[in-house]
Formats: C-alpha cells, structure tokens, sequence
C-alpha cells in the first residue's frame, strides 16, 4: 500500500520519545535527569503527535473513500480497523495473563484491570469501578492503553458522523469541539476533582487533539491554497518556532504555570503546532523530509504500532526482572515489536486489504468536488 510521505518518519520520532520516556526509570540517574534526555523523551508531547497523525490520516482516507465510491462504507471501515488494532493488542493481553498464571504471580492484583483493558475503558476505570491500589502492576502493564481506548472510542463515532453530516458542518462541529474542549478540561478539574490525573487521558477532556488532525484533513484544500499560510509553511523561521515552542517552550510554561496554562490553552497550541508541522513535512520539500523518508525512519514509523503495545511489558521498574533492566529492556522491546509485526501484523493487514472499498460505477452526473486534496493511502495507527 502507498503511504503518505514523511508519517512513518514522524511516528518513527514519536515512538521514540514515548520509549525513552517509559524507560526513563530503568536508566543510570546521570542519564535520565540529564536535559538532552528530558528534550527527547517527552512521552506526553509524542502521544499527542500520535493523536493528531491519527486524526488525520483516518480523516484523509475516508475522504479519499468517499471521492472514490461516492459514499462511507462504515462497516467495512470498522472491520478494517478491527484487523489493524485487535490482534496484536489481544495477543499482548493473553501474554500478560499466561505469565501472571505460569511466571510472575504478580504480575498484576486485579482483573478488573484486563476487563478495562480489553474492552478499551481504561480511560474511564477510574469512573466506572472501585479504585485499584497504585502499587498493582498492573496499572503498569495494562496502563498504556488508555490512548488507544480513547482513539477506539473516537472512531466509534467518527465515521457516523463524517457519513451524516454535511462536510460543512462536520467543519463547524469539529471547530466548536476544539475550541469548548479546553473550558471542558477546566470545569472538570475544579468540579471533579477525581478526574483531575485523568483529564488529558478521557476522550471528552483530550479528544481534541485527535479533532484537530481531522480538522487539518477536512481543511488541507484551503490550508494549501492560502497564500499566507502557505509562505509561512514554507518558512523555516517559522517551522523552528514551532519546534522550539514544543520542545522548549511550552514544557517550560507547563512546568512553570501547571494546569493554569496547559489546560485552557496549551494542550490547544500543542495540538495546532502539531498539526502545522505534520502538514510541512508532507507539503514541503525539505532536508528534514529527506530525513523522515529514509529507510531507517520509516521501519520505525511502520513498527511504531508493535512498539506502542509490547514496550510496556519491558520497560518496567519491577526489580529482579532482567528483561527490564537497560539496555536489554529496550533491545527486547524492539525485538518483540519484529516479531510481532513480521509474523503476526503483516500477514493479518493483507486480510485487511480485501475490506477495501471498491470504486464506484460511473454515472452520468458529476459527482461534486469535496474540496480536499486526496493523496496516497496510508495504513491507520
């Protein structure tokens, strides 16, 4: 399948920073409390470039299935998404048990853990179940699965409504959702404060960061069209501000100001700098897009998905556990995330392809324009 340039690069960047950031506490204090450590190793700021590449490319390719067949084909969409997401994640849940059963009795305390889990809640366990103690591993091994129940939750009801409404509209709604979420994000922490640890992670308090990747796909047409917008995507000044503002800058507000900047209105510049840089990196020929489009970034970006699962089983802190000891941890991680993809993943996405929409027959009257561009396909997250 043709892919869409310089994702894979970006995933490549983003699975990196969630890795280091998880394995920050298996390294030599020298290494991890080091500044050159805490600028690439900033798993919030990678997860959310995740989400806004996600938004995006699942946006661009339902267009690009509209503009083919004429209409949304929503199951299919589903079984598509089911055959990319369940397997391996399915898989890693069944690990995780036989080694609790037969390894490591305690590998976790509650199964309520794997039923949150498995049924893409975890997001919302806190809400809807008697606390968990904060010494079950099990919040560890299970707990990186809170972004992926937030996107499978998404993508319940975007493809509904990307099929319902007019685009239009979607547009309008989706602008309202970015611009509302942030005064969501504020009443939840002074109003429900149990929710407060969870606000980035609940779809109704931190969707919109996957809104705003599809946001960007809905807009791509008039965002390259815009003489303005386009000189400063061509403008290097501009891009190195953006980079600087979201490895340097904001942290650094974040860090300073707390949840007084992040949640009204800088998870909001996070998530619209993202989006500036992704639409770059496709639209704009650089050396930094030779670079995402090597051969290197590009087998990390295709296994970013393997290593999202399997990273967390190694990069644990459970003492005596030599496969989460460094460097063995982050070796056995990419080791697990080969395997997973070469013999499991890719020879389940070739049974994906046949859930493909097929073009529509000619008609005689002229299917209206979208007004989106519509390039290469690109395998969803």
């Amino acid at each position: 399948m043709n892919r869409i340039k310089s994702i894979d690069g970006l995933r490549a960047i983003s699975i990196t920073m969630v890795l280091l950031g998880h394995a920050a506490h298996t390294l030599p204090k020298s290494i991890a409390e080091s500044p050159i450590y805490a600028f690439f190793s900033n798993s919030a700021l990678g997860v959310k470039v995740f989400f806004v590449i996600s938004g995006y490319l699942i946006t661009r390719l339902l267009l690009l299935e509209e503009k083919k067949t004429g209409s949304i084909h929503i199951g299919q969409f589903y079984i598509r998404r089911v055959f990319r997401i369940f397997p391996v994640f399915y898989l890693y849940i069944l690990v995780v048990l036989l080694l609790k059963w037969f390894v490591v009795p305690d590998m976790f305390g509650s199964y309520s853990l794997v039923v949150f889990a498995g049924l893409y809640l975890w997001n919302y366990k806190h809400l809807l179940s008697a606390p968990v103690s904060p010494d079950d591993k099990g919040n560890w091994f299970f707990g990186h699965f809170w972004s992926l129940s937030m996107e499978e939750q998404f993508y319940l009801l975007w493809p509904l409504a990307f099929k319902k409404l007019t685009k239009i509209r979607l547009i309008q709604i989706t602008i309202t959702l970015i611009l509302v979420m942030p005064i969501i994000r504020l009443l939840t922490y002074f109003f429900v404060p149990d929710s407060r640890g969870q606000i980035g992670m609940m779809l109704h308090t931190g969707g919109d960061a996957i809104l705003t990747g599809c946001l960007g796909a809905l807009l791509e047409n008039k965002i390259l069209n815009n003489r303005r917008i386009l000189t400063l995507l061509h403008s290097w000044l501009f891009v190195t501000a953006l980079c600087l503002f979201l490895f340097i800058i904001s942290p650094m507000l974040s860090g300073r100001y707390q949840g007084a900047y992040f949640l009204p209105i800088g998870i909001t510049l996070n998530n619209m700098s993202i989006l500036f840089i992704l639409l770059w990196s496709i639209h704009v020929p650089s050396r930094v897009a030779t670079v995402l489009n090597s051969a290197a970034f590009v087998q990390v970006g295709v296994l970013s998905y393997s290593l999202y699962v399997w990273q967390q089983l190694f990069l644990t802190d459970k003492e005596g556990y030599w496969p989460a000891q460094f460097p063995q941890n982050l070796l056995l991680a990419v080791a697990a995330a080969v395997f997973s993809y070469y013999v499991l993943e890719k020879p389940i996405l070739k049974l994906k392809d046949r859930f493909k929409a097929t073009a529509a027959k000619p008609v005689l009257s002229q299917q209206p324009e979208t007004g989106v561009v519509v390039g290469q396909a690109a395998t969803p997250a």
